[in-house]
């Protein structure tokens, strides 16, 4: 009898013990986070007009973020969505460069590191004149455009685009500046607006400034950067860092690309930047027109500066090759060439039977206007 009081006891004992246990365990539905029934918090990921990349030879990334025959990259921007587009607009199809195109400079700094300071702008010591932007890369590096694909030439073997702005050849990862003040309009991929699609450009920016010409709006625009340090709606000064020199977009080589635009933000109203970004110190402008007899402009001719002192031929460049861009609205020229010495020099040009020259006297700080006759 005591042993079986004894094991009921026992067992009283263990149900006790085991309903104290399964008291003390924690509810699995509150001590548990349900993930389906709680948001997590959005994914930290930087703007896509900051850090935008591409290949380092420019090509195309796949969706996936490769570059075929390269390494991984991330892409940061997408493409934005298009607005409705008039029919007068274009795409950037129109646009290509033949794949043998030459390439750019070697993208290096200046030979010697350095380039003569520009002028201080604004700057304007002629009536036509309007010298008002800095340049968008310092003297320290490459700061002038390419001679042998200035503005409105199609290139040293006539198969490029005609060229509607200035390319500045450097390093990938060169300061970029705004070349006045402005709000900036645009800051990614491409550019895309009410006249245009164009992504060949790469990572862009452009800037409405806030100073206009003759009741005219001015837009700089700023190609190919390997990425972009402002965003849309931003306020710049001159100077300021906007970018970085890069190879995104339809290119050869690193680059920034630059273009004047006038009373609109268009493809097409595009002026010679080397006509608004001050002369080097020391240095002028030189432009002209070239016309055959019955008045009708000298398209791609080249046109060459000889020294009258040393008797070199020193500088050279191409009349505007084609429709497309547009002279200066009061100089009416078809060739400029920029960064001349001060002296004097012969310019002529030939093309075929004809031919054109003319002297001038280089000032600094001016746009030196020199009469071409045809003889």
């Amino acid at each position: 009898m005591k042993r079986m009081q004894g094991v009921i006891v026992f067992f009283l004992i263990a149900i006790l013990a085991t309903l104290l246990f399964v008291v003390r365990l924690p509810d699995s539905s509150q001590g548990t986070i349900n993930r389906a029934q709680v948001a997590l918090p959005p994914l930290s990921t930087p703007k896509a007009d900051v850090v935008p990349q591409s290949g380092t030879n420019g090509n195309t990334l796949s969706q996936n973020g490769e570059e075929a025959g390269g390494e991984h990259v991330i892409e940061m921007a997408s493409e934005p969505n298009p607005p409705a587009v008039p029919q007068e607009a274009f795409y950037a199809s129109e646009l290509e460069i033949s794949g043998d195109s030459q390439e750019t400079s070697s993208g290096e700094a200046s030979t010697d590191g350095w380039n003569p300071p520009p002028l201080a702008v604004p700057l304007a010591r002629h009536p036509n004149d309007h010298y008002w932007f800095v340049r968008p890369v310092t003297s320290n590096y490459d700061n002038a455009g390419l001679d042998w694909y200035s503005y409105g030439s199609d290139g040293p073997s006539d198969d490029f685009r005609v060229h509607h702005g200035i390319d500045m050849s450097n390093p990938i990862g060169v300061e970029v500046h705004a070349a006045g003040d402005g709000t900036v309009i645009w800051a990614g991929r491409g550019h895309v607006n009410e006249y245009e699609s164009i992504s060949s450009y790469g990572n862009c920016v452009v800037i409405e400034h806030d100073l206009g010409y003759r009741g005219k709006v001015i837009y700089t625009l700023y190609a190919h950067l390997s990425s972009t340090l402002i965003q849309k709606g931003d306020r710049v000064e001159a100077g300021q860092v906007i970018g970085l020199i890069g190879a995104t977009g339809q290119v050869t080589g690193p680059h920034v690309h630059f273009e004047v635009r006038i009373d609109r933000n268009s493809y097409y109203a595009v002026r010679n930047p080397d006509l608004w970004i001050a002369p080097y110190t020391g240095s002028g402008t030189i432009a002209g027109y070239l016309a055959y007899d019955d008045g009708r402009a000298a398209s791609d001719v080249e046109v060459t500066v000889r020294d009258i002192e040393t008797g070199d031929d020193v500088l050279h460049t191409w009349t505007y090759a084609s429709y497309g861009v547009n002279t200066d609205d009061a100089w009416r020229e078809n060739f400029v060439i920029p960064n001349v010495p001060v002296g004097r020099y012969l310019v002529f040009a030939n093309y075929g039977s004809d031919r054109w020259a003319g002297e001038i006297n280089v000032l600094e700080g001016v746009t030196n206007w020199v009469d071409m006759e045809l003889r």
